[in-house]
């Protein structure tokens, strides 16, 4: 499964006090100089209008949000100065010392021969990135910069408050915020879900935890956008079917454990399951422990040795 991310034109303001205009009728206001470039990628809220999403410096994909294990993505590049006659070729080049993305098992489809058609007043960088095993643990970096040719300058610094845009930049990953600079980073890093509500804690399924995430999808069946449904777990019923299941799960596991300690097993705890932290799995309405408990403190309460003497 393919997603895409494409971003839409609008107005920018550059620190310096430069105003101009992009829009479908390609009217820009006069600039003095050779024409700019910068990046002018655009995402945000998808029940906004996508033409007044901010101007973000980064893109960030998060496979442990889709079910996809292939991205497509759509870069805007946009000029300030004069929409021209005549093509007008740059470069876009990929900084090997601020990127670690691995070439044609990473990412692939990229080029960078760019060029800004004539009549045109922005392009697109397209590339593909994919979901391979070690980012489950590590997060990928593709750093691009702009190379402007003959055509083009680099003159902006930094980038304000855009008028008739939201102001909404992505901070979770640093950045230098040149213009003329974009990263791309992507993992497999499992994330709070929608459903799980707007704090770590939910009264359905406890404290958040990548790995109480996993076994929750392992345990019901249900999957990642399952899990981004708000509304299906606060008032479908969703939630209360899912912390049930997962209940009767941790009890009976717990159970059989339980059981292979009373006659003397030691290792009967390996039954149980457990969270990120080594501690007991946990969901509402177990009681026998807590989110804090460790699989020792239950043995030491329920190994029975003397039973297997």
């Amino acid at each position: 499964m393919k997603k895409k991310y494409v971003g839409k034109i609008a107005l920018l303001w550059i620190t310096g006090a430069f105003l101009f205009a992009s829009c479908e009728k390609k009217e820009l206001m006069d600039y003095e100089g050779v024409d700019a470039i910068y990046f002018d990628v655009q995402y945000g809220a998808s029940h906004g209008n996508e033409s007044l999403w901010a101007r973000q410096n980064y893109t960030y994909v998060s496979f442990g949000t889709l079910e996809d294990t292939v991205v497509d993505l759509k870069l805007k590049i946009g000029i300030a100065g004069s929409v021209r006659d005549y093509d007008r070729p740059f470069r876009v080049e990929i900084m090997r010392d601020s990127s670690n993305a691995i070439a044609e098992e990473e990412y692939a489809d990229f080029s960078e021969n760019q060029v800004i058609k004539a009549g045109e007043n922005k392009t697109y960088v397209t590339l593909r990135v994919f979901k391979t095993a070690r980012l489950i643990k590590d997060t990928a970096r593709i750093q691009f910069r702009i190379d402007p040719g003959e055509h083009f300058s680099l003159p902006f610094i930094e980038v304000g408050k855009i008028p008739g845009r939201w102001n909404d930049e992505g901070t979770q990953f640093k950045t230098s915020g040149d213009p003329a600079v974009h990263d791309v980073f992507f993992n497999n890093l499992l994330q709070r879900p929608a459903g799980w509500g707007v704090n770590e804690y939910s009264a359905y399924f406890g404290t958040f935890s990548p790995t109480k995430y996993q076994y929750l999808m392992d345990v019901t069946g249900y999957t990642k956008a399952h899990f981004e449904q708000l509304s299906a777990m606060t008032q479908g019923g969703r939630g209360t079917k899912i912390r049930v299941m997962a209940y009767n799960d941790l009890i009976a596991k717990f159970n059989k454990g339980y059981a292979r300690l009373q006659k003397g097993d030691a290792d009967g705890w390996k039954e149980w399951v457990l969270d990120e932290k080594g501690t007991m799995m946990w969901v509402p309405g177990v009681t026998w422990w807590s989110e804090k408990t460790l699989p020792e403190e239950l043995v030491k309460q329920y190994y029975k040795p003397q039973d297997n003497q």
